[in-house]
């Protein structure tokens, strides 16, 4: 194909492997590191783009070291916006996305047949604060031979030393408009404690949180679990690991052989966890299929939705709301009631123009529209009264209620989160 001929994107795709400098103010040589799957730019770059533009805003143009590619199309079509690709010489192993007109992002790309240790131990040298490496010395300094998977990797207990990596694992897996987790919140979890929702974790003994890491010494990956007070039953509470399929599996075993044999393990219940409380399978494919090839059985969750503007509140007559305070989490707890149902939903107390809203809907199978509009209607009111300007939205319920309801009120479905469930064989 033509370097020139426009390419609409229309492939299914896989999620990039992106890494960046968490503070993101460009201090060192580079801003983060890309490890695509394959030299094919046309199926590549579409998901780093929309990858990047969760964080970074709106993405409008990339220059890249055109001979790393198969082929560089003049444009690409992504996410209903067009993208201008060029290339540059200068600067080999590198891609700069550019989100204004100058105001661009220099990435590390590190070749796709690159062994996990090698691109695990690039990718943190080339986000870390203040790296003065280029691209090239980043690559030849991390170069080893080949090795298998997982070969020259090994497990260890968490330090204090770690917190870092760990905390950039985290944040490599975030949705949009999901809150950042905190060295606090980090610590919290570590320390099996939570001071707005303590209660599961008194369920629990003291977790232990374990890291692989690469012949380096650099973190590949993170997994936390902890085994019941009262009952023969075990949880992976989170695990971090950029969707690298040889580091997830690795940690699922080692969390399983650590928890021995259980009657039940869960792992990403709604229970305690670092950041969601279920696992988002759209933006994490590679530890769904871990967790299922481990022998574990998924159940829906949560929807998780989000919305960036609020709406204008209309003027239509709605039914009461009663709103009462809510201590976990801090917020408000809603109730609308009707002749045969009632709805209700949870605001969490909004903190930095965020707001986080809990959707439990009806109370039996019958439904009342009103009854929901009236809900969405007291939190957008509530939600303006404490400056929130984003908002993020769980919904569950049963019956779902109807995506409209949520699209008319400015919200959009990102993912869908998951639990899952590991029950011991029996015999005999």
């Amino acid at each position: 194909m033509p370097n020139h001929q426009q390419f609409i994107a229309t492939l299914v795709l896989q999620p990039a492997r992106v890494f960046l400098e968490p503070t993101l103010t460009r201090d060192g040589t580079l801003d983060g590191a890309w490890w695509p799957y394959s030299t094919d730019l046309n199926r590549e770059l579409p998901a780093l783009v929309s990858n990047l533009q969760d964080r970074l805003g709106p993405i409008l143009r990339v220059r890249l070291d055109v001979t790393a590619w198969d082929d560089v199309p003049a444009h690409l079509l992504i996410d209903g916006r067009f993208l201008r690709v060029s290339g540059f010489s200068a600067a080999p192993n590198t891609i700069r996305v550019i989100r204004g007109s100058h105001d661009g992002f220099m990435l590390l790309v590190i070749p796709p047949d690159t062994s996990v240790p090698v691109a695990t131990a690039a990718m943190t040298t080339a986000a870390r604060t203040g790296n003065t490496l280029t691209a090239s010395e980043i690559l030849v300094q991390c170069h080893s031979p080949a090795r298998g998977p997982g070969e020259g990797m090994r497990m260890r207990r968490y330090r204090g030393c770690d917190r870092e990596a760990v905390l950039a694992l985290a944040d490599a897996d975030r949705l949009p408009g999901q809150a950042a987790c905190s060295p606090g919140t980090l610590d919290q979890a570590m320390a099996g404690t939570s001071p707005h929702n303590p209660a599961p974790w008194a369920e629990l003994q003291q977790p232990r949180t374990d890291v692989l890491v690469d012949p380096d010494g650099h973190v590949a990956g993170a997994v936390s679990y902890a085994v019941h007070r009262h009952h023969n039953a075990g949880q992976i509470l989170w695990l971090h690991a950029r969707e690298v399929l040889d580091v997830v599996e690795t940690l699922v075993s080692h969390a399983l052989r650590a928890l021995g044999d259980r009657d039940v393990i869960d792992a990403f219940t709604t229970a305690p966890g670092l950041g969601l409380g279920a696992l988002p399978t759209g933006r994490r494919p590679v530890t769904s299929k871990a967790l299922e090839r481990a022998g574990f059985s998924g159940r829906d969750s949560w929807r998780y939705l989000r919305r960036t503007a609020p709406r204008e509140i209309d003027a239509t007559t709605y039914p009461s709301v009663e709103v009462v305070t809510s201590t976990a989490p801090p917020g408000w707890w809603l109730k609308a009631h009707g002749n045969d149902c009632s709805a209700e939903l949870v605001i969490e107390e909004p903190a930095n123009g965020h707001g986080v809203l809990w959707w439990f809907g009806a109370d039996t199978r019958h439904t009342d529209a009103m009854l929901e509009r009236a809900l969405l209607r007291e939190a957008d009111t509530i939600l303006r009264e404490h400056e929130a300007s984003e908002t993020v939205l769980y919904a569950a319920g049963d019956p779902e209620p109807d995506r409209a309801l949520f699209e008319a009120a400015g919200y959009t479905e990102l993912d869908h989160l998951v639990t899952y469930t590991r029950r011991a064989t029996l015999t005999g």
